[in-house]
């Protein structure tokens, strides 16, 4: 069946959440250090720095490599403030300021979001050949942090339904929050093309929901142990979508 729409993930795909040249794990230590510095500051006794920000990476690490048999009702971002926060000796802490460490997080990495080259320019050519767009993407913050995100670098406008799963409660690789997707463009999930940079919640999740798949080929290519995938298209950039989705129409 002929291709009629393209969905695309968000971090790593059409925004780059990482400053230029940082890591995953750098990333997230810059979001759990003004965490760290809120809390010292509100007279909590908390363990070194160096230390706190590892055990907050950690739980990072092990918290999306598990995400699958998560509890979905826990992936949001002021939950695991809290989990952060109970390795670090707290427990209880006032739900106000839980709200104010979430933005101190949120901001530090905020500071550096830039879009991916093209990225402006693929989603108007794919609107402007009549294609359904839409975004469906794996994250722990309220959608409304990242429609700022996307609406300041000109996305927005390209993209007719998005779906956050903290704010669904459905995650990649699930095949729910595809459905809502598919089902908000009207789209069957054969006519439709899944965009991304993660072999697993983006290339293998969107198969086992029905959708071809096209992965922004990354050295790093983490599957759970017993499981592969094969994308349907591999590209290097964003610039090189649209060719592989006119052969699909």
């Amino acid at each position: 069946m002929p291709v009629r729409g393209v969905v695309f993930d968000m971090g790593g795909t059409l925004l780059h959440y990482n400053a230029p040249d940082a890591t995953w794990e750098e990333t997230e230590k810059a979001g759990a250090r003004p965490v760290y510095a809120l809390l010292r500051d509100a007279g909590y006794s908390l363990p070194l720095e160096d230390e706190a920000l590892a055990r907050a990476w950690q739980h990072a690490l092990n918290l999306w490599s598990s995400i699958a048999t998560a509890n979905v009702k826990d992936l949001k971002l002021h939950r695991q403030i809290r989990h952060v926060a109970a390795l670090w000796g707290l427990t209880d802490l006032p739900d106000d300021l839980v709200e104010r460490a979430g933005l101190a997080y949120m901001g530090a990495i905020r500071a550096h979001v830039y879009p991916l080259e093209g990225a402006a320019d693929t989603l108007a050519a794919l609107r402007q050949r009549g294609l359904r767009v839409g975004l469906v993407s794996n994250t722990h913050w309220p959608g409304r942090y990242h429609l700022d995100d996307l609406g300041r670098f000109g996305l927005l406008p390209y993209l007719e339904h998005l779906v956050f799963s903290a704010d669904v409660e459905a995650w990649k690789p699930g095949c729910e929050v595809f459905a809502l997707s598919l089902d908000a463009l009207g789209l069957a999930p054969e006519e439709a093309v899944y965009v991304g940079d993660s072999l697993y919640f983006d290339v293998w999740g969107a198969q086992q929901a029905g959708l071809r798949a096209v992965w922004i080929e990354q050295r790093h290519r983490w599957m759970p142990d017993g499981l592969e995938a094969t994308p349907d298209a591999t590209i290097q950039s964003l610039a090189q979508l649209v060719a592989v989705v006119e052969q699909w129409r």
